[in-house]
This record gives C-alpha cells, sequence and structure tokens, in this order.
C-alpha cells in the first residue's frame, strides 16, 4: 500500500462519522440525552452517512465522487435527522446537535457549490468540538486536537489548501456557536 492510500484510510478515522458516533455517545453518557434521541442522533448523523463509502464498490479509489456522493447523503440524512428530532419533541440537547449539523451542512455546501472547497473534514472536527466544549467547558474542546493530523493529512494528499482547512474550521464553529444561540442552549 502506498502512502497516500495509507493517508486516505487515516482521513476516514478521522472523518464525520467516527467522530459524530463518538460525540452523540459522549453526550449520551451524560444523560444529556435520551436513548431514543440517542440513536436517531446515531441513524441520521453517523450511519446513514457512511452509506457513501458504497462509492467505492463501484469507483475504488475515487475519492471525488465519494465526496459529491457524501454531500448528497449528508445533506439529506441530517435535514431527516432534524425533522425526526424535532418530531419526537425532544430536548434542547438533541435538538442543538441536529441543528448545528444542518446549518454546517447548508453553509459548507453552498460555499463549496460556488466553486470553493472548504473542508468537510475540518467542519466535521470543528462543530462536534464546538458542541462538546459548550456542553462540558475546556476539556470537550480536547477534541479539536484531531484538526492537527487532519489537516496535514489533508493538505499533504493536496484535497485542500491550509486556507480551504482554515474555512471549514470557521464555518463549523460560527454554525454550531449560531445553533446554540437558537436553541437556547441546552438541556
Amino acid at each position: 500500500m502506498d502512502n497516500n492510500k495509507l493517508k486516505r484510510i487515516l482521513t476516514f478515522l478521522i472523518s464525520e462519522q467516527p467522530i459524530a458516533l463518538f460525540t452523540i455517545t459522549l453526550i449520551r453518557l451524560s444523560n444529556l440525552i435520551s436513548i431514543l434521541e440517542y440513536f436517531i442522533l446515531l441513524l441520521f448523523f453517523s450511519v446513514i452517512p457512511s452509506f457513501s463509502f458504497f462509492t467505492f464498490i463501484k469507483y475504488p479509489w475515487d475519492f471525488k465522487k465519494e465526496r459529491h456522493v457524501s454531500f448528497i447523503i449528508n445533506t439529506v440524512s441530517f435535514f431527516l435527522g432534524l425533522i425526526v428530532i424535532l418530531l419526537i419533541k425532544a430536548t434542547r440537547t438533541a435538538i442543538f446537535i441536529a441543528l448545528a449539523y444542518n446549518i454546517t451542512g447548508i453553509v459548507l455546501s453552498a460555499i463549496n457549490l460556488k466553486g470553493y472547497k472548504a473542508s468537510g473534514h475540518a467542519s466535521s472536527i470543528a462543530g462536534p468540538s464546538t458542541t462538546l466544549t459548550l456542553i462540558f467547558g475546556p476539556k470537550g474542546g480536547l477534541l479539536y486536537l484531531f484538526l492537527l493530523p487532519a489537516a496535514y493529512l489533508k493538505i499533504t494528499l493536496k484535497d485542500h489548501t491550509l486556507m480551504q482547512f482554515i474555512t471549514g474550521v470557521f464555518i463549523a464553529v460560527i454554525s454550531t456557536l449560531f445553533a446554540y444561540y437558537i436553541v437556547g442552549g441546552i438541556g
């Protein structure tokens, strides 16, 4: 296996789906969301978004196709997840999580559709990191440390420039703070 394929595999280990799984599980273990909310959030923000990896069956190692498929699947899944969370009259914490993912996804998609390749990887780490920081304080911010290897991998793979990576971080942090403001905190 060449060095770039190894780097690519490592990017999947610190991508949206595992980060969402970790974040949502940590919040559930702190009893801030119910079991039902936990499974709904996992389904729509981690499991269904993983379906984009099936692109590799038809197009092995074609990451541009997987990126496009991923944006479509995520947009639909995130929206449906927010609808379900609202329909079950979930806690503010669950609504905040679903809304943060949606706002981040919409802003990221809009910017990418305009031709600027803001980093979804950066957003998928920075958004949950901001969520955990808002909920747990500074120790929740430890997840931000994953931005360092992610930036190294995405930049050395030439998927993004440093500015595109920083833009992805900025989008997620601002979108998550905005969602927190809209929901009125957690609870």
